[in-house]
């Protein structure tokens, strides 16, 4: 099955027709908390949307846009004929309730729409990660740009027939937004290489399985070091009318089938030698969390107590929903489950994907970071015995600032001491 951009834009398109009946089906429905009374800025190339609280975030926003886009224009070789929009939300939970696009679920950092080239994204808490996060989009913008030749709406045919792989649009869009291979992706290839299963450009193209921005970022890095990162726009340009291989084969004067032979020699080439150092994780260690010690299919985030011998994860436990579990750090099994996310109105969801449960000293409680109406919140799971003042204001400081972390509110939070609640700090 070959996953290409073009899949996803139909996909959405059909999705824009047949809101009202999937709005019927349990799990679709996107619940709009409040109004955004947005306002906006505009830049030489961009139109910055944002509401009051984010003022100060949006114009930071306008000055790195603008940054950015002086350089990916001359990598690319592109300039937009009419400015594009930036839609900004001031958090994860803010963002969620978008009706641009329809899917906007926790793993979503940030989405561009291909009919009217819109780029949305909510401030995450870190200044490095959202700039990341806009060059990305941004990058899209570009390519959507090229393909319909300056025309938002146009070019569905040209992507039609180019149908780029998933490799090429996100993993272009990564290394032009991250760099050459950082850690993450490092460790992705590394991996892949000592293990065996490092992919090829056709597997890329044609396994839903492998996933397109690690491996696409790291062939990107690899042409970028070799032929220079000027030659990524030349391919763009030129895959919008001859196609891809054409493309490739144009500006490298190599096929897609030599690029990836010669990509894969150069990463076995700088990470086999390592092989004989290469070792098991089984050979020093055992696995605590599996499936048959402690059922389920999914083990995320794991927090173990102060003094070792049980462990909170998210899990699913063989069921539909992830909840957060309690379970026994050295044999695994399950001990009980501490929150159930699907049976407590009091908050929507549990924000499993970038978080994890820190916990009061000597056990005295876990919590955890929920979706609760309309932004997260830390939420206290169990107290067991007083502590003194000073530890207590430590644990505060620890969760608020673990909250900050992963709920992503650029202004911040605020511990408050007396009821052991945490708040947003009012916007900028």
């Amino acid at each position: 099955m070959r996953r290409t951009v073009v899949r996803l834009i139909v996909v959405l398109g059909l999705s824009t027709l047949a809101t009202p009946a999937a709005a019927q089906y349990f799990g679709q429905n996107k619940v709009q908390y409040r109004s955004f009374n947005f306002q906006s800025i505009q830049t030489e190339h961009f139109d910055i949307y944002y509401y009051p609280d984010e003022r100060g975030g949006a114009l930071d926003a306008a000055r790195m846009a603008e940054r950015a886009y002086a350089r990916l224009s001359r990598i690319l070789h592109h300039q937009f004929q009419s400015r594009k929009p930036i839609i900004l939300y001031a958090s994860q939970s803010d963002f969620q309730q978008t009706n641009v696009v329809d899917a906007t679920g926790e793993g979503l950092g940030g989405v561009t729409e291909f009919f009217k080239h819109r780029a949305v994204l909510p401030f995450t808490g870190s200044y490095a990660e959202f700039e990341h996060v806009l060059q990305h989009e941004m990058v899209h913008q570009f390519q959507y740009d090229v393909y319909s030749r300056g025309r938002p709406g146009a070019g569905v045919q040209t992507l039609v027939a180019v149908n780029p792989p998933l490799w090429f649009m996100e993993g272009m869009a990564e290394y032009l937004s991250r760099g050459p291979i950082d850690p993450e992706t490092a460790m992705w290839v590394r991996d892949a290489a000592l293990e065996g299963h490092l992919p090829s450009i056709e597997e890329m193209t044609n396994d839903p399985y492998i996933f397109p921005y690690r491996y696409g970022h790291a062939l990107w890095a690899y042409i970028g070091e070799k032929w220079g990162d000027e030659v990524i726009g030349e391919i763009l340009q030129s895959s919008a009318t001859s196609g891809l291989e054409a493309a490739f084969k144009r500006a490298l004067g190599r096929s897609l089938e030599d690029l990836s032979n010669d990509w894969r020699d150069a990463i076995q080439t700088t990470f086999l030698p390592q092989l004989g150092d290469h070792y098991r994780a089984r050979r020093i260690a055992e696995p605590t969390l599996t499936q048959r010690h402690s059922r389920g299919r999914i083990f995320l985030a794991p927090a173990l107590t102060p003094d070792g011998k049980r462990l909170a994860f998210f899990g699913d436990q063989g069921g539909f929903f992830v909840d957060l579990w309690l379970a026994d750090a050295e044999t695994g099994h399950v001990l009980q489950r501490l929150v159930k996310s699907t049976q407590n109105n009091n908050y929507e969801s549990l924000r499993f994907i970038n978080s994890a449960g820190p916990r009061r000293p000597e056990r005295a409680a876990d919590a955890a970071v929920v979706a609760r109406r309309t932004a997260a919140r830390l939420h206290r799971i169990q107290q067991r015995v007083h502590r003194s003042l000073h530890d207590q204001s430590r644990w505060d400081r620890t969760a608020a600032a673990h909250q900050r972390q992963v709920c992503g509110s650029p202004s911040g939070v605020v511990a408050r001491r007396e009821d052991h609640r945490v708040r947003d700090r009012p916007g900028r």
